[in-house]
């Protein structure tokens, strides 16, 4: 059997895989990072004999990202789904072309709530009422660390492309987003990290 987990919401769908692996109640695994999905150490681990009874299981990291061999890893996997459990986790959403690489696989989607996408939309000059409500969700889910990662991989891609925000101001913001996620986890924060968030992109903002 073949298993794909993927979706932007990395957390749920690592947490989903670890589920999935925790009942296969399996010691014969095998798992692969993108760096080392290669055609011959597949090869050998599916189709080599074992000391364990146990049913083989190949998991596989951000499959989908790997180049090398591409149709011979998918043939291989193809070959092997029915003698062996086959774990695809991709750390993004895949499109449906990518999906029908494995006909037959069961699909795994974990998907980030709109209103995360409304709240860094809505990161824009002179949106400080349109913000605030919805950063206020975002907290209130407890989404902060997801929310603060995606805000400073938003802000560096502005940095070099086109934004409403002037390049030095951006800088800044991105340099304080910086500071005070070392600050939160060196425990040297002495304001709580959700209100001291707010307060730097409300600066951004408000001019």
């Amino acid at each position: 059997m073949i298993y794909i987990f993927h979706g932007d919401d990395q957390k749920a769908s690592r947490q989903a895989l670890n589920q999935l692996t925790k009942n296969l109640n399996n010691a014969n695994i095998l798992r692969l990072s993108p760096k080392s999905i290669e055609l011959e150490t597949i090869n050998n681990f599916l189709s080599g004999t074992s000391l364990l009874s146990s049913q083989k299981t190949l998991l596989l990291d951000s499959f989908f990202s790997t180049t090398k061999a591409r149709n011979k890893l998918v043939d291989l996997i193809k070959q092997n789904q029915k003698s062996a459990e086959i774990i695809i986790w991709q750390d993004k959403k895949l499109t449906p072309a990518q999906i029908k690489t494995f006909p037959g696989a069961r699909v795994s989607f974990s998907d980030l709530p709109n209103y995360l996408w409304e709240c860094l939309n809505s990161i824009r000059p002179k949106n400080i009422n349109g913000f605030s409500p919805l950063y206020q969700k975002v907290i209130d889910q407890n989404l902060y660390d997801l929310f603060l990662y995606l805000l400073k991989q938003k802000l560096r891609k502005q940095l070099g492309s086109y934004s409403s925000f002037s390049k030095a101001k951006l800088l800044k913001t991105y340099l304080l987003l910086i500071e005070l996620d070392f600050q939160n986890k060196s425990g040297q924060l002495s304001t709580p990290k959700h209100l001291a968030l707010e307060r730097i992109i409300i600066r951004l903002i408000s001019t």
